[in-house]
């Protein structure tokens, strides 16, 4: 026999009202749990989107300073990335790294040894729907003696004032120059100009449709310069030790200002001049185009008078 109490108690459990308690207590559970779990996402997509995302053409900017050995490699990596550099006082590599459309670049640095690294990484590459209208600049502080790598497209490359033992600087439709600075330097670009001035080390120039203009000391080495459709103006500074040899054809041709050891073929010239012993060497190929060797005046370093 059932007691009366149980009886109310189970009835008010079962009850329309107590039944319409429990629906809406489960519903509000089973949303607050689904809030939870929409939260829980969007963190998760949040922790693994870029550390630089901006649009509309802003500017993002990150720096950062790795010690690193003498003499170590460093190498920057980029796409649509101008590179600048300069000598630091310190045994530190100093990094700025600035983002235009910074969702649209993947940055990341990585060092293969522990600091002080003797091989370290930048590198700034483009992607997605939006990729041509992103772009960085890399400014780079670098300590005496490091060799360094650049590749990159569309964008200059500038080192001024740095001190390196060798130097590997690669672009495309981009300007290179190097100046106020020392080192073995190996340079390419297409369609654009050339600037080396002021320059002690070993040099190998390569260009296309551009000039290339040279103003320093060549004494060590086989040292060359090559363009097409563009100019050559070299100015072979007081300490120059070097056998200078070129070829052009439909360019004009001069050496310190005159013909005097020079050859010439219907359209084309060949060209001959020693400094000194001539211990180095330089080979000056271009076509079309002309070749001056000590000029009196390089028009992007004196002005035009």
């Amino acid at each position: 026999m059932v007691s009366s109490s149980t009886t109310d108690a189970t009835n008010a459990h079962n009850s329309p009202k107590s039944v319409k308690s429990q629906t809406e207590y489960y519903s509000a559970h089973n949303m607050n749990f689904r809030l939870k779990t929409l939260v829980i996402i969007i963190v998760a997509f949040a922790t693994m989107a870029p550390v630089c995302v901006l649009s509309g053409g802003e500017s993002t900017t990150t720096t950062s300073t790795i010690a690193i050995s003498p003499g170590a490699l460093v190498e920057v990596v980029g796409e649509y990335a101008e590179v600048r550099v300069h000598r630091v006082n310190s045994d530190n590599l100093d990094l700025k790294a600035t983002f235009y459309n910074g969702e649209f670049i993947d940055f990341y640095t990585r060092s293969f040894t522990p600091e002080p690294s003797n091989h370290f990484v930048i590198s700034a590459k483009t992607g997605g729907s939006g990729s041509k209208s992103a772009n960085s600049i890399i400014d780079l502080g670098i300590p005496t003696g490091v060799h360094l790598v650049v590749r990159t497209t569309n964008r200059p490359i500038s080192i001024d004032s740095a001190t390196l033992s060798t130097a590997s600087l690669r672009t495309t439709d981009g300007k290179i120059s190097v100046i106020n600075s020392s080192g073995d330097y190996d340079l390419s670009t297409t369609n654009s100009e050339v600037i080396v001035q002021s320059v002690d080390g070993k040099m190998n120039i390569a260009t296309t449709n551009a000039h290339v203009w040279f103003d320093g000391v060549i004494d060590v080495g086989n040292n060359s310069i090559t363009t097409t459709n563009g100019d050559v103006a070299v100015r072979l500074q007081d300490g120059s030790n070097v056998t200078v040899s070129g070829t052009t054809h439909n360019g004009d041709v001069t050496i310190n200002g005159g013909s005097k050891g020079i050859a010439k073929d219907g359209d084309t010239a060949t060209l001959e001049h020693r400094v000194e012993n001539g211990s180095a060497t330089l080979v000056i190929t271009n076509g079309p185009g002309a070749i001056h060797i000590n000029p009196d005046a390089i028009a992007v370093f004196d002005g035009d008078s």
